[in-house]
């Protein structure tokens, strides 16, 4: 078994080693800093619509941003061995320049989210439509090598949405993906979410949120144990005992607007090709920032910070998890009435 290791992350505990984004939340774009040169083994840098870049010694994936703050969940992190053995923001080093570019994106926890802009649901879909009509091509090889079209719409800046968890799982167990080096293990890859306007969201009217494995605090793991992956019949089984607890109030989530261009959509309606989660959106929020869950007792306004709590805060006060008895039987209570005897002759 892994030993994970708890560690708060000072402004300083980190250099950097890769790109990190810097944007701010007006989802207007905004003019490229120039970036320094790259140490030999880094990828190459990401095309001028790209963000800023700050080297390192190498060796750790950075937790620090250029401006020497720490990771927006700094005080709950934990350090992960895919912290040192996926080190570049930009993954996977023989991976395509195109995924390169769209995973130093997914990696960003630099972007400045003290304004985080209110979203919906709703507004992740509705601007799946804005992406096709720039248009920014998708879909698995056509990642777009400038991803600027979608900084105009967004890309970059921090949201924070309301929403109730519909599922969630470790993803890419056994293959990983590039942004992660291709790793098979569930401490070495992202958990995946679908979230809903309802608690009754159909999965495919979903839209996601990504939790990426550096630095992952341990309360957040939860989410990857909502369901697990069974290997002999390649099915997902949920744990309902988890499932209960973590489907039992609407969520505040805070965190990167991302545009997964390596899918397709796939809504309610459609047919889809494996490998494309079913959604009808690919703007999700990645990485993950802050997760928040609605008080007992509160209004759930999601414009209102009294009514929400830090989700590792509430996680960790919750009684633990029980195993579930196997089938059992049970004494009476009184002993059993005797038989009347039988009538005779």
């Amino acid at each position: 078994m892994l030993r994970l290791m708890r560690i708060v992350l000072p402004p300083a505990a980190f250099l950097l080693s890769s790109v990190v984004l810097a944007q701010a939340p007006d989802p207007s774009p905004a003019t490229p800093a120039t970036p320094p040169a790259e140490s030999a083994a880094a990828p190459a840098p990401a095309p001028a619509a790209s963000p800023a870049v700050a080297t390192a010694a190498p060796g750790t994936f950075p937790g620090t941003c250029p401006n020497g703050a720490p990771l927006p969940f700094a005080a709950i992190a934990v350090q992960h061995p895919i912290d040192t053995s996926c080190p570049a923001l930009a993954g996977d080093p023989t991976a395509p320049a195109v995924s390169q570019t769209q995973n130093k994106v997914k990696n960003n926890f630099c972007a400045d989210a003290t304004q985080p802009k209110p979203f919906t649901p709703q507004m992740l879909i509705e601007r799946q439509a804005a992406a096709a009509a720039k248009p920014v091509t998708f879909g698995r090889g056509n990642e777009p090598a400038d991803r600027g079209a979608l900084g105009e719409l967004g890309e970059g800046s921090v949201v924070r949405m309301k929403a109730y968890l519909i599922e969630s799982h470790y993803a890419d167990l056994g293959g990983g993906e590039s942004v992660n080096c291709h790793r098979p293990t569930e401490d070495e890859n992202d958990v995946h979410i679908a979230f809903g306007p309802a608690p009754d969201t159909r999965e495919c009217a979903s839209v996601s949120a990504e939790i990426t494995p550096h630095y992952r605090p341990a309360a957040w793991t939860a989410f990857g144990k909502f369901e697990t992956f069974n290997k002999t019949t390649k099915k997902n089984v949920v744990d309902p005992q988890v499932a209960s607890r973590l489907q039992a109030h609407p969520y505040r989530v805070t965190g990167q607007l991302f545009f997964d261009a390596s899918h397709v959509p796939c809504p309610c309606g459609t047919t889809c090709k494996s490998g494309n989660p079913l959604r009808a959106s690919l703007w999700e929020i990645h990485p993950v920032y802050r997760i928040e869950v609605c008080k007992a007792g509160a209004a759930c306004d999601a414009a209102k910070d009294d009514d929400w709590i830090a989700f590792d805060a509430w996680w960790n006060g919750l009684a633990p998890i029980q195993p579930v008895k196997k089938p059992h039987t049970h004494a009476a209570h009184e002993p059993r009435k005797p038989k009347p005897p039988s009538g005779g002759g």
